[in-house]
C-alpha cells in the first residue's frame, strides 16, 4: 500500500512538472497576433522614428485558437492600439511585460519582467 501511494505521489509531481508555462521572452511580430499570458496581442507597426515605438492592440480572456483567424480579437470591436516604447512595460494576465528591442518594419521584443502578487495588482514583483 505505501508503494501504491508512492508511485501516485511521483505521479503528481510528473504532472505538476508538464504544466504549460509560457516564455519569459517573446517576439512580436509585425501583422501577426500573439497569444502572450492568456491575452491575443497584435502588433500594427514597429517604427524607426526617434525613439522608435511600436503600436500594439491586445485583448485578454479570448481563446487563444483566435490568434489564427482575421478577427483575432473574438466577437465584438477591434480593441484600439496603443503606442509603446524601449523600456516601457504592458501587463497581460498577471505579468507585466517590458519591451527590450524594437526592430522596425519587424518585430518588437517583450519579456514577462514583472508579476502581480495577488489579483489586485497593486503589489508587484521582479520576476527572476
Amino acid at each position: 500500500m505505501k508503494s501504491h501511494a508512492l508511485a501516485i505521489a511521483a505521479l503528481l509531481l510528473v504532472l505538476a512538472g508538464c504544466e504549460r508555462t509560457e516564455p519569459t521572452e517573446i517576439e512580436l511580430q509585425v501583422g501577426k497576433a500573439s497569444h502572450v499570458n492568456g491575452c491575443n496581442v497584435f502588433l500594427h507597426h514597429a517604427l524607426a522614428q526617434d525613439p522608435f515605438v511600436a503600436d500594439l492592440a491586445y485583448i485578454c480572456d479570448v481563446p487563444e485558437s483566435f490568434v489564427a483567424e482575421k478577427n483575432w480579437w473574438g466577437p465584438g470591436s477591434q480593441p484600439p492600439a496603443s503606442s509603446i516604447y524601449v523600456g516601457e512595460c504592458q501587463r497581460f494576465g498577471m505579468k507585466f511585460y517590458c519591451v527590450e528591442n524594437i526592430n522596425p518594419g519587424v518585430s518588437v521584443k517583450i519579456r514577462a519582467t514583472y508579476e502581480a502578487t495577488h489579483r489586485r495588482i497593486d503589489h508587484i514583483r521582479p520576476i527572476r
